[in-house]
Order: C-alpha cells, then sequence, then structure tokens
C-alpha cells in the first residue's frame, strides 16, 4: 500500500475515526473525573564534602566526592526506613512501605543537590511529609557519616529550601489525559478502519475492478440520493454530472474493439440491487442522442424494471411475441419523440430460462439486430439464475455493473465464471453508486465557468398511441 492508499483509507473511514476520537475523549473525560487529587512538596537538598585541606586538588576531590554520595542517597531517601521516621514524627499509622511510595527522590545532574517529593491527596499532609523527610534524611545521613574522633564529618547534608504548600494538585492532569486520549482515540480509531480494509473484500476503485475483472472500465457512475425518484438523466438532469458520465460509457463502448462493432448487448449484474436498469436506460439514452438507431429489450423476464423506468406499459413486449400473439412491429413502442425505441418484457412466464434459449428468441435476436444499430438487453443478475448467461451466449457481448462498497470479489468472479462457462464476452463493466468526487475534472470545468447544474425537475416521459404515459420520476428503488 502507498501512501495516497492509507490517506485514502482514512477519507473513507472518516466515520470509524470520529467514532475512535469521541471514544478517547469520553474514556479521558472518565479517568480525569475517577481518578483522586493528590497535591505534592518538595525540599531541596544540598551534599557537601569536606577534605580537610585548603587547596584546588582537594576542592575538586569534595566536588566528585558529594556527586557520588548523591546517586546513593537518592536510593537511601526512598527507604522504609526514612518512611518509619516520616511516619513517627506525623504520627502517621500507616504502614511505611505505603508512606515509601508517596516519596520520590530524585537529583539534578552534575549537581549536588538533591529533591525529596512527597504526594499525597491533602496538600497540608503532603507539606509536612516532605519536610519530615528533609529531616529525617539529614540527621540519618549525619549518623551514616559520623566522623572518628575530633575529625569533621566527610559528608553533610542540609536542607536549602523546605517544602510550599501545594495549590494546583498534580493529578489528575486533563489535558494530557485529553490529549492522550485523542491520540490513543485516533490509532484505535485508524487501527480498526486498517483492520475493515484488510478484511472487506468489495470492490471499492474501478482499478481494482480492472485488475480483477482484466476487462475495461468504461465508466463510474456518482452515488445519487435523487436516483430513486428521477431514475432518467434527462431534462435538467441531462447537464449534470451524472449524465456526462454515461455520455463517457457511450464513448468508451462505441471504442471497444472498433474492427467488429457489437450491435448486441447484454446489461447485467452480479447480484440485484447494483443499478443496472437504470444504467441500461441512461446508456440508451445517450446513445440515442449520439443518433444511433436503438431498440431497448427488457429481458428480465422475472422482475422487469427497464419499461416502468422509461414510463411505459409493459402488458405487451417479448413473451408476447416470442408466444405469436402479436408481432414484433406492434409489440414496439417509441420512447419521447422517437429518440429509441422499447420492446417491454410482456407478461411474466413461468420458465424464463427456457424461453430466452428458445429458437424464437434467437429469431427475435436477429430480426432486431437487421432493424437497429443497437440491441440493448436488460437481463437478470447472473448469479441467482441463469438467463443473462442464456443472453450472453446469444448476443455479441455483456456489460457487468459492479456497485461500489457493495459487490464482493467473489460475487464478481462467479459472474465471469459463469459468462466464461457459455463463452459469453465480456465487454467491460461499469463501476456504480460510487462516492462522488468533488474534484473530479467535471467538476473542475464546471467551476471556472459557473457552478454546476442542479438537479430539477425531470420531463415527463412521451405520450405513446394515444395515452399519457407515467411520469418518469419514479419511487421505485434502483434494482
Amino acid at each position: 500500500m502507498t501512501l495516497r492508499d492509507y490517506l485514502r483509507i482514512a477519507r473513507d473511514s472518516w466515520k470509524i475515526l470520529l467514532s475512535g476520537l469521541l471514544a478517547g475523549l469520553v474514556l479521558a473525560a472518565a479517568v480525569t473525573w475517577m481518578t483522586p487529587r493528590e497535591y505534592s512538596a518538595q525540599v531541596t537538598i544540598y551534599i557537601s564534602a569536606q577534605t580537610g585541606a585548603d587547596s584546588t586538588a582537594a576542592a575538586y576531590q569534595g566536588s566528585l566526592l558529594s556527586e557520588q554520595k548523591v546517586k546513593s542517597y537518592v536510593s537511601l531517601i526512598t527507604s522504609n526506613r526514612i518512611a518509619q521516621d516520616v511516619a513517627d514524627r506525623l504520627g502517621l499509622t500507616r504502614p511505611a512501605a505505603e508512606i515509601a511510595d508517596e516519596i520520590s527522590a530524585s537529583s539534578q545532574p552534575d549537581t549536588v543537590l538533591l529533591s525529596a517529593t512527597a504526594t499525597d491527596r491533602s496538600p497540608i499532609l503532603a507539606k509536612n511529609m516532605a519536610d519530615a523527610t528533609g529531616e529525617a534524611f539529614t540527621l540519618l545521613v549525619a549518623q551514616l557519616e559520623k566522623p572518628v574522633g575530633d575529625a569533621l564529618p566527610s559528608v553533610t547534608a542540609k536542607v536549602v529550601e523546605p517544602a510550599v504548600l501545594p495549590t494546583v494538585p498534580v493529578a489528575p492532569r486533563p489535558v494530557v489525559d485529553y490529549g492522550l486520549g485523542i491520540v490513543l482515540g485516533l490509532l484505535l480509531g485508524y487501527a480498526v478502519a486498517l483492520l475493515r480494509h484488510a478484511l472487506d473484500v468489495t470492490v471499492k476503485s474501478a482499478e481494482e475492478l480492472h485488475r480483477f475483472t482484466e476487462a475495461p472500465n468504461l465508466g463510474t457512475i456518482a452515488y445519487d440520493a435523487d436516483v430513486p425518484k428521477y431514475p432518467l438523466a434527462v431534462g435538467d438532469n441531462a447537464q449534470s454530472p451524472r449524465a456526462e458520465a454515461f455520455r463517457k460509457i457511450r464513448t468508451n463502448l462505441q471504442f471497444i474493439d472498433v474492427d467488429h462493432p457489437r450491435k448486441t448487448i447484454v446489461v447485467t449484474s452480479a447480484v440485484p440491487g447494483e443499478g443496472k436498469t437504470t444504467t441500461l436506460c441512461n446508456l440508451a439514452i445517450v446513445l440515442a442522442q449520439a443518433g444511433r438507431r436503438l431498440v431497448v429489450v427488457d429481458a428480465d423476464l422475472r422482475r422487469p424494471k427497464a419499461a416502468d423506468y422509461l414510463g411505459l406499459e409493459s402488458g405487451v413486449g417479448v413473451t408476447s411475441v416470442l408466444a405469436g400473439r402479436v408481432s414484433l412491429p406492434e409489440a414496439i413502442q417509441p420512447w419521447g419523440s422517437s429518440d429509441f425505441d422499447v420492446l417491454a418484457s410482456g407478461p411474466v412466464p413461468p420458465n424464463p430460462s427456457e424461453l430466452l434459449a428458445s429458437r424464437q428468441m434467437g429469431n427475435l435476436l436477429a430480426e432486431l439486430t437487421e432493424r437497429y444499430d443497437i440491441v440493448l438487453l436488460d437481463a437478470p443478475p447472473l448469479l441467482p439464475v441463469t438467463d443473462a448467461a442464456v443472453l450472453g451466449a446469444a448476443c455479441d457481448g455483456a456489460l457487468l455493473v459492479v456497485r461500489h462498497g457493495s459487490t464482493t470479489r467473489h460475487q464478481i468472479k462467479s459472474a465471469l465464471s459463469a459468462l466464461e462457462a457459455v463463452s459469453a464476452r465480456l465487454l467491460g463493466t461499469v463501476l456504480s453508486m460510487a462516492p462522488e468526487v468533488e474534484s473530479s475534472d467535471y467538476y473542475q470545468y464546471y467551476s471556472s465557468v459557473g457552478p454546476p447544474p442542479r438537479a430539477g425537475k425531470a420531463v415527463p416521459a412521451k405520450a405513446v398511441n394515444g395515452e399519457a404515459r407515467r411520469d418518469n420520476r419514479q419511487t421505485t428503488k434502483t434494482p
């Protein structure tokens, strides 16, 4: 993974990072609230050595001796003996070991100064303990360094700065606790995001989709919350970034194998709910705008939706023609101002797979191929049923729609295997419902000439055969 990948994970998982940050703040607040207040008082002790000689060398030796003694005295201050002496002086009934835990000592580098610090919940007791520690230590040093005869002691200890009554507690430390909580919360959140990324087997980018399928990615459709109400890129929506994405797919589709143009194309997906029908309808609109003679065939004979999205009736269509109830010209419906034609699904049959694999269906596709430049077929998902694979074998190729962050690599692999099993060619893929990137080239272009067009009211589907068709603003969810 590159630095860009790590930044992308942080961007995509900002909710997890925010949750970790809030958890860290809550934990820091709990620690701050539960930690009792403690106060510290400190005394400073000066250690001096007596050499008995008045010379520079003697002074230097005395200084070295003092520094050596200071290192030993640090451990002596925190001993149980000093703690017991402090308890006796102050009349404390606590064990000496407990008092020793509240006393600490340190030495300043390259000096002969010692610092003894006492910590307690009571600021007065902390001050008294520090002073008592200083007194007990100086007396103990005097006993340990007591000279023989009338000689001067080699080392003396003296309190040079008594303890001051503390007014500010040393614990809890809200600034430190909250800062540590923020850091730990963010680290925990990012660790969860990394783990989620490692366990996530869904497709999250067009590059990943291309690497996995080894098929060209024709385009990426950004997620739009208004799609269930306005599925078609017409009217004001015809100049939206979403409509431009479909035009990009149209351009890329036309340049696939230009020496052998594909006329019959199946649009399918691995599982339901990936936006294949919406993709097909909008692709048909932009192809028709480019002057292509086009027919949309609603070959999803289990849950037909294409005719509904286009505002047309689905009672007469593919199954009606295959059953010989009507002729093909009678079943075809024009959409809009004859932009393209639509062959709806017709009545739902009890045996869709057998019907799509029949000779009559092959003859129907052959007749449509003669009449139109492009035949787009909306097929069911590949994994639940075999209908799309059957159609893929009879057509020039298939277009696979993959939903961002929803379709797993295993599902895509199974879909590819279903197409390969019938020798159907995968022309390309479309990544649908991807997060919208504000820094895309399309937005940059519009930012230089004004704000991008806003989604407005979609144009209703045109009347067909004198009957007012439904508005194309369907409330049905995108399949």
